[in-house]
């Protein structure tokens, strides 16, 4: 029964989709199973809105600053009603996000090894999720230097040795679902919105990889 539910879920079943991505929360985050962010609607998860309440020794964020970060600040910059956001309340977060670049950046390289090796619809997937986690390095990277000041990108992370294909996808996706625990995590400890923001969407993306992976290892 259980193996059912799990074959069901990479095919797009709604309701096992919700139900394993909430048991995975609730091992990461056991003890506030209640917070998790991400809601399903019409198969299609969605993120909560992030907390609007300040932490202890911040000012007050202005209405309408989670939204606007993401684009560009109105008005002059720099704009100290901004300084809220990727500043120095993420420092805590610094570990964290070296870490993840230096996954992502291994991800990247190690998708693009495969998609050498294989070729077609294989070579197509794997492509694709190197440009994903490429993306994932660059953004975690620019969110690194507005906390830091500095720009940190490892050259030399190396991908991981090559094994056997399905031992390479086995390997894969126990990575992946790794990766996605981590974010969710971090997701969880910063008060900083925009970089909760950025946590969720790499976490709903690596669990997209994981599930992408399982139907490689079905087409075998």
């Amino acid at each position: 029964m259980e193996e059912s539910r799990e074959a069901q879920l990479c095919a797009g079943m709604p309701e096992d989709r919700k139900e394993v991505f909430q048991r995975v929360w609730k091992r990461v985050m056991e003890g506030r199973e209640d917070s998790c962010p991400i809601t399903w609607e019409n198969d299609q998860p969605a993120l909560t809105p992030p907390s609007r309440e300040t932490p202890p020794g911040q000012p007050a964020l202005p209405a309408g600053a989670g939204e606007r970060c993401r684009d560009h600040p109105q008005g002059d910059f720099p704009d100290r009603r901004a300084m809220g956001f990727l500043g120095e309340n993420c420092r805590d977060c610094e570990p964290l996000l070296q870490e993840m670049i230096r996954r992502e950046i291994s991800d990247w390289k190690e998708y693009q090894l495969l998609a050498r090796r294989t070729g077609g619809a294989p070579a197509r997937v794997f492509l694709a999720m190197a440009s994903d986690e490429k993306r994932h390095a660059k953004r975690l990277s620019a969110a690194y230097f507005l906390i830091s000041g500095v720009r940190y990108w490892p050259e030399g992370e190396n991908a991981a040795p090559p094994t056997a294909y399905l031992g390479a996808l086995r390997r894969r996706f126990g990575v992946e679902q790794e990766s996605m625990a981590a974010y969710l995590a971090g997701a969880e400890a910063t008060s900083d919105p925009c970089l909760r923001q950025l946590f969720l969407e790499h976490a709903r993306e690596e669990w997209d990889h994981a599930c992408k992976i399982r139907n490689l290892v079905e087409q075998v």
